[in-house]
């Protein structure tokens, strides 16, 4: 046996039956999970604010109809990024007749088109 039959040897992919699974895939499911989400309005999201790289994919999310849920926990400890971030955010949910808001002192709520967030607490004294 020579190197060449060595090394063909050693990176010879053996493929065994029992690495596949048998999925049972059902396309009648599939397609019912596709019509559900025709129906959908729109989504609530979370997502993490750590840069302001974040920013042009929320915005994406804020006009494509969809609430978002915004930890800004890590992004805090730099307070020019936040409040640029928010000022962009704030502008694009404006811009779809949305609404913002601060959610105790890590989140933020993006509303989308036809929701605005009441800032007063329910219940308690």
């Amino acid at each position: 046996m020579g190197i060449k039959d060595g090394l063909s040897r050693l990176f010879e992919k053996k493929v065994d039956e029992d690495d596949y699974l048998d999925l049972d895939l059902d396309i009648d499911e599939y397609e019912q999970e596709l019509k559900d989400d025709a129906e959908v309005k729109m989504y609530v999201k979370t997502a993490e604010l750590t840069g302001l790289y974040d920013v042009p994919e929320l915005k994406k999310e804020i006009y494509a109809g969809n609430m978002l849920i915004l930890d800004i926990s890590l992004a805090k400890r730099d307070k020019v990024l936040v409040e640029k971030a928010i000022k962009d955010l704030k502008l694009a949910s404006m811009d779809v007749g949305g609404d913002i808001a601060g959610f105790g002192e890590e989140h933020v709520i993006v509303a989308p088109t036809g929701v605005k967030i009441e800032r007063k607490k329910l219940g308690g004294r």
